[in-house]
């Protein structure tokens, strides 16, 4: 059992995979719930499995998602979302391995690596009699605590270049780097979403310029100030290729469209006017 503990956005899924693919496990089965999206009527039957007949619907026999990891690891997320009754089967399954499925008598055996993450503060949940304290007892033997990317200022160009890299490649960019400043505006926010928040910002700024360097840093919402707003037939052809919006309303005048749009004409010869920037 390994849990792990962190705010939201800091990677918790990341960590699970790699500690997977480190261990002795890592070719064989791999099944990541998140707890948080079960929907409450079927989460028993999805983590453990079901009889026929166990309940309207119930048609066939089902394996849970915690059985279809035998051998292997399975990774919780979210695990202090569940309700108190899946926490105390959930429970049975730590201390002895033992799963039973809705709708049955007996029990199966399963040996499995167990993962679990949390971005609750399940002392507060224990206090509060939401989640069950011998279930919390047995989670917190030991945690690993995933830090905030506030707390690992250092660490921000890592993540970064991982992100240009990849929306370079993804949106048809050429982003060469950031600047100094940039970089220096990057490491000093807050980023309350971690780096979950940073992708979201880089990639709005990298699609907005292009192609270059990005000059400047966020703001204290966490929004890029460097922007370059594109002429129309600048966003009609980013937007062609599939590099994603491209500038917002308000930026373009009527009479800029207008003139775009008789340019468009004039070269084409054709009296067909390229189309309108999508709002």
């Amino acid at each position: 059992m390994i849990p792990w503990q962190g705010e939201t956005g800091t990677g918790k899924d990341l960590v699970a995979s790699v500690v997977r693919r480190l261990g002795a496990r890592r070719e064989r089965p791999w099944q990541v719930v998140n707890c948080a999206t079960l929907v409450r009527e079927m989460l028993l039957s999805d983590l453990f499995g079901n009889e026929r007949g166990a309940f309207t619907g119930a048609v066939a026999r089902k394996e849970g998602l915690l059985a279809l990891a035998h051998g292997g690891t399975v990774f919780l997320d979210e695990v202090g979302e569940l309700p108190l009754e899946a926490q105390a089967m959930l429970l049975r399954f730590l201390e002895n391995g033992e799963l039973r499925p809705v709708g049955s008598t007996r029990t199966t055996r399963v040996d499995e690596r167990v993962i679990a993450a949390t971005n609750r503060d399940l002392e507060q949940a224990v206090t509060r009699r939401e989640f069950r304290e011998d279930l919390y007892d047995r989670l917190t033997d030991i945690v690993l605590e995933v830090p905030p990317l506030r707390a690992r200022r250092e660490d921000t160009p890592l993540p970064i270049e991982h992100f240009r890299i990849l929306f370079n490649g993804k949106h048809a960019l050429a982003i060469e780097g950031l600047r100094p400043e940039a970089l220096a505006a990057m490491m000093a926010h807050e980023w309350s979403g971690n780096v979950r928040a940073l992708s979201k910002a880089l990639k709005e700024a990298m699609v907005l310029r292009e192609e270059g360097w990005i000059q400047q840093g966020v703001d204290s919402a966490g929004r890029p100030q460097d922007r370059e707003w594109p002429t129309t037939r600048e966003a009609i052809g980013r937007w062609r290729r599939g590099a994603g919006p491209t500038r917002r309303p308000g930026r373009a005048t009527a009479a800029s469209e207008q003139a775009a749009g008789d340019g468009a004409e004039n070269r084409s010869g054709t009296g067909c006017r390229e189309p309108p920037s999508t709002r």
